[in-house]
Order: structure tokens, then sequence, then C-alpha cells
């Protein structure tokens, strides 16, 4: 059970990305740090530098979001649960001894892309298997 938990966080850390850009820049571009949460993040989070350290600061400061992050932050739960739930078994028959962290999850999933199932592969974010990094918040807007 723990070990679900482990990846699934990990996992949601990758779903965070898309809320929150991994240089934590707005402006960098289209799509890029424009997300309901980002000005509120560097405003509520300013020394969170890494996405554990952001991911962290939004949940023991959820409230000091506005309505439409913390809408943000709750669509990205729903996708992370629904996510985890559909590659799981994925992830126990292709990653059974990648140790979660640093992206390794994901690029264990990007590994096996053509031998994951359909509703893996559906549950992923956009862009999942486009990019070598973790996604980005260009992707999912």
């Amino acid at each position: 059970m723990k070990k679900n938990l482990t990846i699934g966080f990990v996992l949601s850390l990758g779903l965070l990305a898309f809320v929150i850009p991994v240089s934590g820049k707005p402006g960098q571009g289209p799509g890029k740090g424009q997300g309901p949460c980002m000005q509120e993040i560097q405003k509520v989070c300013p020394n969170a530098t890494t996405m554990l350290e952001r991911h962290q600061c939004m949940m023991e400061n959820k409230d000091k979001f506005s309505q439409a992050c913390q809408d943000r932050m709750q669509e990205m739960h729903g996708k992370m649960k629904e996510m985890h739930e559909a590659c799981t078994p994925d992830r126990e028959k292709f990653c059974e001894g990648v140790k979660p962290g640093q992206g390794r999850m994901m690029q264990c999933l990007r590994a096996h892309k053509d031998e994951l199932s359909q509703a893996c592969k559906d549950a992923l974010p956009p862009g999942f298997f486009d990019r070598p990094g973790q996604p980005t918040t260009e992707d999912a807007e």
C-alpha cells in the first residue's frame, strides 16, 4: 500500500508540473506560467524552489489560494487519481524495480509506451510521451 501511495505522489508531482512550470517564472512564452495558480504560488510560496517544495506549500496553504486555483488543484488531484488507478497494473508490470523520484517513474512509463494498456495511455496527461523531461504547463493549456 505504501509503495502505491509513493508512486501516486510521484506521479502527482508530474501532474503538478501542469499547474506550475518547473522554472517558476511567468512570461516565458505562450502558455508557460500563465495558469490560474502561478502568480499566487509565487506570492504564497516565494521560497519554494523545487516542485516538491511547491506541492508541500500549496497543500499547507490551500486556503490562501483563490477559488480558481483551488479548483485547478482539485482538477489535478482528480486526474492524478484517475491516472494512478489506470496505470497501477502497468507500473507493477513494467516498473517494478524502479525507485520513484527524479522523474524515474515517468521515464519508465515512457520507455514502455508501446506496451502500456490503453486505459493508462488515455489517463496520462497530454504530451506525456512527446517530451523526455517532465511535462510543462504548455502541454496542458
